[in-house]
């Protein structure tokens, strides 16, 4: 499964202590997809200050081989400020350049595109539709604009939802990205990821969602969206019916939380009795 977009350096600033680390949906979704059996490929563009960081994911054996260093830039980076519930605000701080078609080999079956920062043009992804089987598309890096001091905000309309859809067969968006009501979905697949809240999902004319949050200790959310589409992807692929791969990467997104940065590794008792707590709090209606 190959994950497109930038891999980032993020300031992190949480209550009381900062730390700078890798991110990204290439780095979230390789390091922990990895723990739970799949195999992934990031395609991604850094700048010449990201070599340094390179080492923990060779250690981890990811396949490293997709991503292009560009002396000529510096590597996409965020500040990544949390109040005290976990709230975020994202600042820009640096843009390294956009993914071209000359980076993306499709040499996988099945694609994740994940841009951050408007790096994966509309064109790059009719271009990996047309050679991929299963395509899925994850719309924070198309909805994101930036203010003059760097301040991320989302700006989106029913159409890009639409959009991303007519291309993919998996669409993911933020519930703070949406501003609109969801239309209803047939034989693709729609995530709307709610933070604490959970998920919705609409496939097949339903809707699901989960009749309560589940408690964890949460420590660092950072990722956890990128982990959700991934995980869903990858089970999806696997040949899960949507609901059981929705479980399983709402289960996964969540248990990701409770470790801190892309490289810790999670409780496998927590994964499989969190999955078991969401199969029973999972709830369905007409969408």
């Amino acid at each position: 499964m190959l994950i497109i977009g930038h891999m980032t350096i993020d300031e992190l600033e949480f209550p009381g202590v900062s730390r700078i680390s890798p991110g990204g949906p290439p780095t979230f979704c390789s390091t922990y997809l990895k723990q739970v059996g799949f195999i992934t490929k990031p395609i991604s563009v850094v700048g010449f200050d990201f070599k340094p960081a390179l080492r923990p994911y060779e250690e981890l054996g990811i396949d490293l081989t997709g991503v292009r260093v560009d002396e000529s830039c510096r590597t996409t980076r965020f500040r990544i400020r949390y109040d005290d519930s976990m709230n975020r605000k994202l600042w820009l701080l640096s843009r390294c350049r956009d993914i071209k078609p000359s980076d993306v080999t499709v040499n996988d079956d099945t694609v994740v595109i994940n841009p951050v920062a408007g790096e994966v043009s509309w064109g790059l992804v009719e271009a990996i539709r047309e050679k991929a089987r299963l395509v899925s598309i994850d719309l924070q890096g198309f909805t994101r604009r930036f203010r003059d001091d760097g301040l991320v905000i989302n700006d989106s309309s029913r159409d890009i939802v639409e959009l991303a859809l007519a291309h993919s067969d998996i669409v993911k968006v933020s519930a703070d990205e949406v501003n609109h009501g969801v239309m209803r979905v047939k034989d693709k697949v729609l995530v709307v990821s709610m933070g604490s809240n959970l998920a919705k999902m609409y496939t097949n004319g339903k809707v699901y969602w989960f009749d309560k949050n589940i408690k964890v200790n949460a420590v660092d959310p950072t990722g956890a969206g990128d982990v959700l589409i991934c995980s869903l992807t990858g089970y999806l692929k696997m040949g899960l019916n949507p609901l059981d791969a929705f479980i399983k990467a709402v289960a996964l997104a969540t248990v990701r939380v409770t470790v801190n940065g892309p490289f810790s590794m999670i409780d496998l008792w927590l994964l499989d009795h969190v999955t078991s707590e969401l199969s029973r709090l999972v709830r369905y209606g007409e969408a």
